[in-house]
């Protein structure tokens, strides 16, 4: 039996597609190469359904059970009068290990400081894994925005130069550790985890979800759209200048192109923020909308995979999110993309999409408005293009994994 310990920073199983998407296709994967495998995942929230899905076996991380209970504290368990027991079985779940493995995008700098945030929790895990002698993988990182405390850089490289593996989601995101003076001599650049995803087969399951959600469209056609709030940076000025425009190109979508909507959430966690779940970002525009009969919006949580099915019952997708433009290519759609450039950009390159990027900077009803009626009338060449990509990029995807059990063997 061959053991691994699997920590997301603050990520799986916060019903987030995205993060899910990685780490079902990992863990898929790792149980391919090594079937005799058990595989631990520390998580915020512990769940049965959940691991079977994902087939793992999660135990109580070093989170709060929310944002609220962590204000003014370090990780949980670390605080005078705190329980511990979750520490001592994260401690033998590691020393029990082959490999810790960390995923998700732990150097975002996000509630940075000791003790508390991202980067700390990847450094202290590592630092347990280093005195119990265990080998360290970071899985599928991505530097999607540019690093700017000197803490923040400092903890990168120490989590990097640390680790015995480092795989990456695109070149992109080396580039972005060499300027930091990091060594990439433990670095291998991939291709984003979630290409390695099977597209959903047939289109029964995203029936029975519109069916549950009482959804008719009125149209033959239909545009999926995720929109994610930056509710992390944004004022609500922002919000509704944003909102604004978006209402205004769905409205356009409708008269011009004759399409219905259908908003797809990709992240339901509603326990912190409002909008860190795509659905009040999604009802928020609706409101703004003239034509709200055909905006249909997904109302309910569903895991993974009753989501993925939804893109088959699509014929484009629109989104800032960058795993919403994979899921839309794997199922051979084309995408409009907008959002932060370093996030964006990468992986919109890959799929050829590129020249269709709106930049959240240059935001505007006109430009989104251009880029959705080019991509809609010359959709059958993008999707030729996206179908050339993906092969390889697929292939890419499934070495993060192999390269993980070659480490474990």
């Amino acid at each position: 039996m061959k053991r691994v310990v699997l920590a997301g920073t603050s990520v799986y199983g916060l019903e987030n597609h995205s993060d899910d998407s990685m780490l079902s296709v990992f863990t898929r994967e790792l149980h391919a190469n090594i079937p005799d495998l058990e595989i631990t995942l520390l998580a915020r929230h512990p769940n049965k359904a959940f691991d079977e899905l994902y087939g793992v076996k999660s135990i109580k991380n070093m989170d709060h059970n929310n944002k609220e209970e962590s204000i003014g504290r370090w990780f949980n368990g670390l605080n005078p009068g705190d329980p511990t027991g979750h520490l001592r079985a994260i401690w033998k779940a590691i020393e029990e290990s082959d490999l810790l493995i960390i995923g998700g995008d732990p150097f975002l700098e996000i509630s940075l400081g000791f003790y508390r945030g991202l980067a700390p929790y990847a450094a202290l895990l590592i630092t347990i894994a280093k005195f119990l002698e265990k080998p360290v993988m970071l899985y599928g990182i991505h530097i999607g925005r540019k690093l700017k405390t000197d803490l923040g850089k400092e903890l990168t490289k120490f989590c990097i130069s640390n680790s015995d593996l480092v795989t990456l989601r695109e070149e992109f995101s080396r580039k972005a550790i060499l300027e930091l003076g990091i060594s990439d001599k433990n670095i291998v650049a991939l291709s984003d985890p979630a290409f390695g995803l099977n597209p959903i087969e047939g289109k029964e399951m995203g029936q029975n979800v519109l069916d549950k959600e009482g959804i008719r469209f009125k149209s033959d056609k239909v545009i999926g759209v995720t929109f994610r709030h930056m509710y992390w940076k944004w004022k609500a000025s922002d919000w509704d200048y944003y909102s604004s425009i978006l209402a205004e190109v769905y409205d356009y979508i409708v008269e011009e192109l004759g399409a219905d909507l259908l908003f797809i959430p990709n992240c339901t966690y509603d326990i912190d923020h409002k909008y860190e779940d795509d659905r009040a970002v999604a009802k928020d525009t609706v409101a703004k909308m003239k034509h709200k009969e055909h905006a249909h919006q997904i109302r309910n949580k569903y895991n993974l995979f009753e989501t993925l099915s939804l893109y088959r019952h699509i014929d484009m997708m629109f989104s800032n999110r960058r795993h919403c433009l994979i899921f839309a290519a794997i199922h051979g759609l084309p995408s409009v993309g907008c959002g932060e450039e370093l996030h964006m950009m990468p992986v919109m390159a890959n799929l050829s999409i590129d020249d269709k990027f709106v930049d959240i900077k240059e935001f505007n009803a006109d430009l989104l408005k251009k880029n959705i009626n080019e991509t809609w009338n010359n959709r059958e060449q993008i999707i030729k293009n996206i179908n050339e990509a993906l092969p390889e990029l697929r292939e890419k995807a499934l070495q993060h994994a192999k390269l993980a059990a070659d480490l474990i063997k």
